[in-house]
């Protein structure tokens, strides 16, 4: 035994010093890998902020990207994509597709805007041959309401949730196709609802939706002053405020988180994404979480068109094509935050990062004057080089 313990320690005498270190030289690399994986979008939000801020500075002569101003901008910039991404994950989590989501946000809206001027009436059917029916379920004033309004038009995105859940989970249609069809389906009705005109929501709505929590503003003394790289930069947070629409969001994001994570139904949600055929065989009905998952997607993408006509707008627009944008930025910014803080797996919090990503490129590149084609091609690059660079350090970290 004692012979055994002296042969040891002399080996490890002879050893070369720079033997271990070696040996965990590849375990320090695959960790430091896998770190940039999961928040080197986190890292690219950071560094954008700090080279906007830094090129305001030096191109325009004055800061105009850390301001108060800009903030509360982009907060309410970011809202509605926020909202309708948060939706659209709930689907992608389960391995789908919804290609309606920008045809149910543009419903969402329209028919927001109908009840609320009272132009669009529930009534009830006319019995032929008689005077009975025809008049308005619940008088034609008490309909206009906001309240009113506002279930009327989440009814319709749980319409559209519905039809594109049965169709996908029970008639076994690609979610691609019947996604895209019934978008092309509700596209039709809200050209044949208003002629493809906008209609304008009541100054009383939009006055509300449109203002800012408890009317709060930051005082003109938030302002300070930085020396990076012994440059002065100035970041003046006077006037910033909290816009409604961005409170709006972030209670959505939170409901979602909590359902997705806290409750039986998101956990097996979560599941069925993972494995479709285990759920199925260790009871969970697969169908019905895929058909919940539509629902939900289309009601909350009904309400991100709601904030969109009250919120920013002031009025909601009758044709798809004058929101097709959110389609593409919704899937940029749910694809995305599958490769921020986890690896590979959609949720709520890295959709967040996600739009903050987007909205953060398209502010810093309107300030900076890029002209509106250059921020397209920047959300296409932003996406390709955010899953390329964290598919590599994946692969990366694997081999190593």
């Amino acid at each position: 035994m004692t012979q055994t313990l002296v042969e040891a320690v002399e080996l490890e005498a002879t050893e070369p010093s720079g033997g271990r270190r070696a040996a965990d030289s590849p375990d320090s690399m695959r960790r430091a890998l896998i770190f940039m994986s999961r928040y080197g979008t986190l890292i690219f939000l950071a560094v954008l902020v700090v080279l906007f801020a830094v090129l305001s500075e030096i191109i325009l002569g004055n800061q105009r990207f850390l301001t108060g101003a800009n903030v509360s901008l982009v907060l309410r910039q970011s809202a509605v994509l926020a909202i309708l991404a948060g939706g659209l994950t709930v689907v992608l989590l389960l391995g789908e597709f919804d290609l309606s989501i920008a045809a149910t946000l543009t419903l969402g809206g329209a028919m927001f805007a109908q009840f609320a001027q009272g132009s669009y009436v529930i009534t009830w059917p006319t019995i032929p041959f008689t005077d009975i029916g025809g008049g308005a379920v619940f008088g034609a004033s008490w309909q206009s309401t906001a309240l009113v309004a506002l279930i009327a038009a989440l009814v319709f995105g749980f319409i559209v949730g519905v039809v594109n859940g049965i169709v996908v989970s029970y008639f076994g249609v690609t979610a691609f196709i019947a996604t895209l069809g019934v978008a092309g389906i509700v596209d039709g009705y809200l050209v044949r609802l208003s002629d493809g005109r906008s209609v304008q929501l009541p100054a009383e709505i939009t006055g509300t939706v449109q203002g800012t929590l408890f009317g709060w503003r930051a005082p003109s003394s938030w302002k300070w002053v930085v020396e990076p790289f012994g440059k002065t930069l100035e970041i003046d947070l006077g006037g910033l405020s909290v816009p409604i629409i961005a409170v709006a969001a972030l209670a959505v994001l939170a409901v979602l988180w909590v359902f997705l994570n806290q409750t039986e139904a998101g956990r097996r949600m979560d599941a069925v994404g993972g494995n479709a055929e285990a759920s199925r065989l260790a009871g969970i009905n697969v169908r019905r979480y895929r058909l919940a998952a539509f629902v939900i997607c289309a009601v909350v993408a009904s309400f991100a068109g709601i904030m969109l006509a009250a919120g920013r707008t002031g009025s909601a627009v009758t044709l798809v094509g004058n929101q097709g944008s959110y389609l593409l930025q919704a899937f940029t910014a749910c694809f995305l935050g599958a490769v921020s803080l986890k690896e590979g797996e959609f949720h709520i919090v890295g959709t967040l990062i996600g739009v903050a990503l987007m909205t953060v490129t398209f502010s810093g590149l309107i300030i900076l004057g890029v002209p509106g084609y250059a921020q397209t091609i920047a959300n296409g690059v932003i996406l390709v080089a955010a899953l390329t660079f964290a598919g590599l350090a994946r692969r990366a970290a694997a081999s190593t």
